[in-house]
């Protein structure tokens, strides 16, 4: 049987990545003897091994630097016939699952996440270690393969690492069907009953953290005064700028703040469809679960929409800016067929994506490497 050392900062049911990952490994470890080397690992249920390797104290692009350091060497001691690292977790692997290209992320918005003048100095500083520590990475004479989860990053990757192209294999994230699915039109009110909201409202939903990154403020003025319409925000941030300018914009009525969910479900069989203006992604999750759950998705053109959605038939690749998505939120608020209609692609497009096809796929990309 094949041997696994799988790398990764945290590997468990919440996030993005470390979901990934978690759904694969639970699928993968039937296959091959796993073990995990990480600072958090949570699989229950599943054969592995884990290897504890804990985080220092520090800033986070320390802390993230001596943790590659300190999991490639314990990967060695494991002695497994193959490494393979989320990104740049480790200092080299054989097969690296690339989940980000922080040198493209670094390029269109400089590393900047949002905050005070203060904070962006840092961030600025803080992204060009990343970007070194990425480049070390691919650039090492030990890697093999990349797994990139989108056509969007394995492109990224050969432009801005050098990584040649032969050496790249697109498979996507995945999704859960039995968990996200849509609900009929009776159980759709009763779920909207149980989260508070209202009936007669046409539901945008925004899922995710990170929100200045992630086009939160375009999507709070993109439902700005739109009769009938509210936007719910599910994920964690800092909710006070965003509170302020709804207000500016006039929506203060129209948003709703959810908060963190450990069951995102829900909000998704609730709403009408996706608002998710990210300006950069790889490929997220909460799109593929969006459409799952037979949400139409209005989105930029960027790494992993431009793979899910068909543009006019599952949803909308909007222009940048907020003018250019209201045009789109408001032909979804007036045209209940046409939803109807792209709700249903939505879910049949969605079916490539389940887990169990993604991890068989990352399992063939292994036994490729180990031959």
């Amino acid at each position: 049987m094949m041997s696994l050392a799988f790398i990764a900062l945290e590997v468990h049911r919440r996030g993005g990545q470390e979901r990934a990952a978690a759904e694969v490994l639970s699928r993968l470890a039937s296959d091959v003897e796993l073990s995990v080397v990480a600072n958090v690992c949570e699989l229950p249920g599943v054969a592995h091994r884990f290897v504890r390797v804990g985080l220092p104290t520090g800033p986070t692009v320390v802390r993230t630097m001596r943790f590659a350091s300190a999991a490639t060497r314990a990967a060695r001691d494991v002695g497994a016939t193959l490494t393979q690292s989320i990104g740049a977790a480790a200092r080299e692997a054989d097969v690296i699952t690339a989940q980000f290209c922080q040198a493209a992320f670094t390029k269109r918005f400089g590393g900047l996440r949002g905050g005070s003048a203060l904070r962006r100095v840092w961030q600025r500083a803080a992204q060009l270690q990343f970007v070194a520590s990425e480049a070390h990475a691919y650039r090492s004479g030990r890697l093999r393969r990349v797994i990139a989860v989108s056509t969007g990053v394995g492109r990224e990757l050969h432009e801005e690492y050098g990584v040649p192209m032969e050496r790249i294999t697109v498979i996507p994230n995945g999704v859960d069907h039995a968990v996200f699915r849509p609900l009929d039109g009776t159980s759709k009110r009763l779920m909207r009953m149980q989260l508070a909201l209202p009936s007669d409202q046409c539901i945008a939903l925004f899922i995710g953290g990170d929100w200045e990154r992630k086009g939160l403020r375009d999507a709070i003025t993109a439902v700005a005064g739109i009769p009938d319409t509210m936007l719910v925000i599910v994920g964690a941030g800092d909710q006070e700028p965003m509170r302020q300018h709804a207000a500016r914009v006039g929506a203060t009525a129209q948003v709703r703040f959810a908060g963190m969910s450990t069951e995102p479900e829900k909000w998704y069989q609730a709403a009408d469809f996706l608002l998710f203006p990210s300006r950069y992604e790889a490929f997220s999750l909460v799109t593929l679960e969006a459409a799952a759950c037979g949400l139409p998705i209005i989105a930029h053109r960027i790494n992993g929409t431009e793979d899910l959605i068909r543009d006019g038939e599952n949803g909308y690749l909007s222009e940048l800016g907020p003018e250019a998505l209201r045009v789109h939120v408001q032909r979804f608020r007036d045209d209940q067929i046409r939803r109807r209609q792209m709700s249903e692609q939505a879910v049949v497009i969605s079916k490539r994506y389940a887990w169990d096809r993604i991890a068989a796929e990352h399992l063939a990309v292994l036994h490729e490497v180990q031959a």
